[in-house]
């Protein structure tokens, strides 16, 4: 039996990856941390009485297997320097990090096996194995990427965006520049230009499109999630996978395609 903590239990994608957690027979959820602000006994009510409430990290990932973390920059850093001096794999899909929070999980991989992804449904990680393809056969093409994420979402673009665009210049042999909207003025695509457009509207889980187009043709390939649960059965899997690894930053996509 797989032992979880839960960073961010109590937010959007916490309370799904805490409810699919219950349904999985091979994981038991130990512990959640939720934030300062909230009262733990008023918060326990509306979690399994087995789970164990703190507001203390330290406290969170004692007699765990592994923490998947779902919360903010700032706590994420913390998190992962804590799991790693208790030994424990960490696993995050916090986005909008800055460099100084990757440091951190990059030095907490120096001591137990770390994953980080921008997003872990299993359509997304399809996608980043066959993008680097079809950027490399169509590199003459312009590339447009555009995201759709609900109206509370912090971070824009989207980690996945950024993910997404990064893989597409990666496989192109020119040098690709951002280019963040287009307009106010003169917005003439320019040679080498990769443009990210966000859009923060109603309830929208999250929509991606990534489009190729020449003068005379066109593809575009979109994936959208229909329920957080996506993203939450992709946490369980990478957890499943992480624990018992050697020390090392791993990436889901690599653990996923492995048999």
């Amino acid at each position: 039996m797989l032992r979880l903590a839960l960073i961010g239990i109590t937010g959007r994608m916490g309370r799904v990856v805490a409810e699919c957690a219950a349904a999985a027979p091979d994981i038991e959820l130990v512990a959640g941390l939720v934030s300062p602000s909230r009262d733990l006994a008023e918060t326990s009510r509306v979690l399994p009485r087995t789970v164990r409430l703190t507001h203390d990290l330290s406290e969170l990932v004692s007699g765990v297997d592994v923490v998947i973390d779902f919360s903010r920059p700032e706590v994420t850093a913390d998190a992962a320097l804590a799991a790693a001096d208790s030994g424990v794999a960490f696993v995050s899909g916090t986005t909008g990090l800055r460099e100084s929070e990757f440091a951190a999980i990059r030095q907490a991989a120096t001591s137990i096996p770390v994953v980080h992804a921008t997003n872990f449904s299993i359509g997304i990680a399809v996608l980043l194995r066959i993008v680097p393809e079809l950027a490399r056969v169509l590199a003459s093409w312009d590339c447009e990427l555009m995201e759709r994420h609900h109206r509370q979402k912090r971070d824009a673009p989207s980690g996945t965006a950024l993910t997404l665009a990064r893989v597409v210049a990666a496989a192109r042999a020119a040098n690709t520049s951002f280019v963040y909207g287009r307009g106010p003025g003169i917005a003439t695509r320019q040679p080498g230009e990769l443009g990210i457009h966000a859009i923060r509207a109603g309830g929208e889980i999250g929509r991606h499109a990534l489009l190729f187009a020449s003068d005379e043709e066109g593809i575009e390939i979109t994936h959208w999630a229909q329920s957080r649960r996506a993203y939450a059965a992709g946490a369980l899997e990478a957890a499943r996978r992480l624990v018992g690894r050697s020390p090392g930053l791993y990436q889901f996509t690599d653990l996923l395609y492995e048999m």
